[in-house]
């Protein structure tokens, strides 16, 4: 049996170079990570898909409950808010000092993370891109990649959450 089908079909240079275009959801990946890391959350926000934000802050706001009752607040509908207003929310200042880069950040003016390989198609208009801190690309001494889920929206692309799938936030909040 042949290892490699018949329909295989075989990627150009031209054809991996489209998705390392400045609008292309690796140069998308590679600027939100670094507008994270450098913690301008801010910046980052309106890169950030909708439910993936709002999962954000459902997250926040579940860990933040009982001040938030306290203080006469509903959690769920500060998140929408919170999600929605991003920075003029007069609880970003908190929030966003709670969102905590990757450890392996390194010193400010160096190219931080590099894409593993090229981006993985997985929906009509969604990527998996993978992203490696920029030391330890093409050695043996791997760190744990960080995954991002790209949705291209008429705004371009943006990062729609952590991992392979699209994010579902519901109330509680899971994990």
């Amino acid at each position: 049996m042949d290892p490699q089908p018949d329909w295989r079909l075989e990627l150009s240079p031209a054809d991996l170079c489209t998705h390392y275009t400045p609008d292309g959801p690796v140069a998308a990946a590679l600027a939100w990570a670094e507008m994270v890391i450098d913690g301008r959350l801010a910046d980052a926000w309106p890169r950030t898909g909708s439910l993936f934000r709002l999962a954000l802050t459902r997250h926040w706001c579940w860990r933040h409950r009982a001040a938030l009752q306290r203080d006469g607040l509903d959690p769920p509908l500060v998140a929408a808010a919170l999600a929605d207003e991003g920075p003029i929310h007069p609880l970003w200042p908190a929030f966003a000092r709670s969102q905590h880069s990757p450890a392996s950040a390194s010193q400010a003016g160096e190219a931080r993370w590099v894409a593993a390989g090229p981006p993985e198609p997985v929906g009509p208009d969604l990527e998996v891109v993978e992203l490696v801190p920029a030391e330890t690309a093409g050695t043996d001494h791997h760190a744990p990649p960080v995954t991002l889920l790209l949705r291209l929206s008429p705004a371009g692309w943006l990062v729609a959450g952590h991992g392979r799938t699209p994010v579902h936030p519901g109330w509680p909040p899971c994990r």
